[in-house]
């Protein structure tokens, strides 16, 4: 994964609160790269990542997420979405993670085969995929995170209204992150 200002045919499209937003230019689907960065070591902002049985509580958007099957360094996950005007969202992502040197990646993608059927009045997510490397910095105690992700809504709906709301929650995503690390 490169970092986000290097990616190439992404252009930078909003910086808040401390996290630089990036679009795919030409994307037809949600596609976006971010970073930012955290008070806390990236072995801490990795636990709050996987922690996707307590994803619903600070997510926004998230109305539901269940970890259906673990590893040793994957889990599958399910998560329906709650999103504004819209039916609801879900899929269910194999995660998996790992080192490379002093850096920790996460990557998912969609696996809706291993999880629950459609369900109705509930839209099926087929293609929801990124990742994130967490790259000490500070000796350590902090982390400068690069974010990236695909994600095709489905259904009907303007996918500009999409796209434009997906990269302004960017930086909520952050903060509410930055929040969760002081519990774990």
């Amino acid at each position: 994964m490169l970092t986000a200002t290097m990616a190439p045919g992404y252009s930078q499209f909003h910086d808040e609160r401390g996290v630089k937003v990036y679009k795919h230019d030409g994307a037809k689907i949600i596609d976006f790269a971010a970073e930012g960065d955290f008070a806390a070591p990236p072995e801490k902002v990795e636990r709050v990542l996987l922690d996707y049985a307590n994803h619903a509580r600070w997510a926004r958007g998230v109305a539901e997420s269940r970890v259906l099957a673990t590893g040793p360094f994957s889990l599958v996950v399910y998560q329906r979405l709650d999103l504004p005007v819209l039916e609801d969202r879900d899929y269910t992502l194999l995660v998996t993670w790992g080192t490379d040197g002093d850096a920790r990646w996460l990557r998912f993608s969609t696996a809706n085969d291993r999880g629950p059927a459609p369900r109705p009045n509930v839209v099926r997510v087929n293609v929801h995929e990124g990742g994130w490397k967490l790259i000490p910095t500070n000796d350590g105690k902090s982390t400068h995170a690069v974010y990236q992700f695909r994600l095709d809504l489905a259904g009907s709906f303007p996918a500009w209204m999409g796209r434009g709301r997906a990269g302004k929650d960017i930086p909520a995503l952050f903060d509410a992150i930055r929040n969760q690390l002081r519990y774990y």
